[in-house]
């Protein structure tokens, strides 16, 4: 399978890559398989991600997938974020090669991570939920 446009352009032109300084909430998640990881910072306003920062180390198709997730995660619910599959990752990218779908995994972890990260803190429990910060 060859990598789809849209694919290739997240890694080309990666959206919202960075640090977030003071975030509401941050989660990452690893492949151990290759190391590939993803971390994502949450600005959350009224209960949504208002803000969606990420940093990411990996192939071009975990970039890419960090990339359309935080796309993904601007302005949802974070209940909703909390319950991100990796499918809804993949399809973002129309599609991944079989070798390459953990990206989609790696990236969708993170975005739970932080999701469970924020509602962890707003109920006051500032160890739990933060996944695998």
């Amino acid at each position: 399978m060859r990598y789809s446009p849209t694919l290739v352009d997240h890694f080309l032109h990666p959206r919202n890559a960075g640090l977030m300084r003071e975030p509401d909430a941050v989660g990452e998640d690893e492949y151990a398989g290759c190391g590939d990881l993803a971390r994502f910072f949450l600005r959350v306003r009224e209960g949504r991600a208002a803000e969606v920062r990420f940093q990411t180390y990996g192939c071009g198709p975990t970039i890419a997938a960090a990339s359309a997730g935080s796309e993904l995660a601007a302005g949802r619910a974070v209940t909703d974020l909390a319950e991100l599959g990796a499918q809804e990752i993949e399809h973002a990218l129309e599609g991944l090669p079989e070798d390459r779908k953990h990206a989609a995994d790696v990236v969708a972890g993170a975005l739970r991570a932080a999701a469970r990260d924020y509602l962890g803190r707003r109920n006051g429990d500032r160890e739990g939920g933060a996944g695998n910060v």
